[in-house]
């Protein structure tokens, strides 16, 4: 069979939009630029400090704290945007804390009003603080809500419209009957999946661990006691200690959505975001030909599943799926 049929239970949108994927890649440095859209890249992503942060380098201004993740300066990530405007290529910019200190928002929204006169597409972010200044700004800019908003059903994505978002990044725990419901009720909406690496054990907008050092670039990795409101830790045999404990068996940072591609591309979701701020080049344009080699969706789940071990040199793990209602260890095809 080429290329798995939409699941029954998966009602796509009557108006959903169809055709190829649209990839959204990690920009860290203008020179990447040209490789990420030569590798298949139609749109990119990234943050820089801006120049009058008040917070300082291990404040976050875009979930990211340590250096590689970060364009070196303003003029550097002008300058991407002006490359990327002449591949055809929009840039985002990432402003997606969760949260800001009411003394930060002067610093972005001036960052924000800079972007927009260097040719910048538009802003992720999830703060409801700065998405509302944002609307007022009145910027040229396209408003894509984070992940980092929590926006886990349809009447959230309905709130964060009236702030201002112009298309939403599912959150990534979400199962495939889920978006379904969110895309029907919003049908005129882009939306956003997350298609490779990265994917957390904990719901982003809700995660304690705060990427507020540049020693722990993935802070759910370090050491930490589960325990519930009152304190109590579950006993051992407890489900969500069970979970827990489990992930020692995967490797988050090989996260993998491709072979759930035809069903997303069917719910009518278009956009379809690579993790991977402050990695190596070759390791973002190596993703990158791998995912856009199943962009079409028209490739079997098998060949997704071949070209992922290819790539990582393991088989993927039911836990780091981004589709894990698809994987065989959880009785998918």
């Amino acid at each position: 069979m080429v290329g798995p049929p939409v699941r029954e239970d998966l009602e796509a949108p009557g108006d959903a939009v169809r055709g190829p994927a649209l990839l959204l890649a990690p920009v860290d440095h203008p020179a990447e630029v040209e490789p990420l859209a030569d590798a298949g890249a139609h749109e990119l992503y990234g943050g820089v400090l801006p120049r009058d942060w008040p917070g300082g380098a291990a404040l976050s201004a875009n979930q990211r704290t340590f250096a590689a993740a970060q364009f070196p300066s303003e003029d550097a990530f002008a300058a991407a945007a002006r490359a990327a405007s002449a591949r055809g290529v929009p840039l985002y910019l990432a402003l997606n804390a969760p949260l800001y200190a009411p003394e930060a928002y002067p610093s972005l929204l001036g960052l924000a009003r800079r972007a927009a006169g260097w040719g910048v597409a538009g802003i992720i972010a999830g703060d409801p603080g700065l998405l509302g200044r944002l609307a007022r700004e009145e910027l040229p800019l396209a408003v894509v809500l984070s992940t980092l908003a929590g926006a886990l059903n349809a009447r959230a994505v309905g709130f964060f419209r009236t702030l201002g978002a112009t298309r939403v990044v599912l959150p990534r725990h979400l199962t495939l009957a889920e978006i379904g419901a969110v895309v029907r009720a919003h049908p005129d909406l882009p939306f956003e999946a997350f298609v490779l690496i990265g994917r957390c054990p904990f719901e982003e907008a809700y995660c304690t661990f705060h990427h507020g050092s540049p020693a722990q670039r993935w802070p759910c990795e370090i050491p930490y006691r589960l325990a519930d409101a009152a304190g109590e830790v579950p006993r051992p045999g407890h489900p969500a200690a069970a979970w827990h404990r489990s992930w020692a068996t995967a490797d988050r940072r090989h996260a993998c959505g491709v072979c759930g591609l035809p069903e997303l591309l069917a719910l009518g979701v278009r956009h379809f975001k690579l993790v991977g701020r402050g990695g190596p080049t070759e390791a973002k344009v190596a993703n990158l030909r791998l995912v856009a080699a199943f962009a079409g969706g028209d490739r079997s789940r098998a060949e997704a599943r071949e070209a992922y071990q290819r790539r990582f040199g393991r088989p993927c793990h039911p836990l780091t799926c981004y589709v894990p209602e698809l994987h065989p260890r959880s009785g998918g095809g």
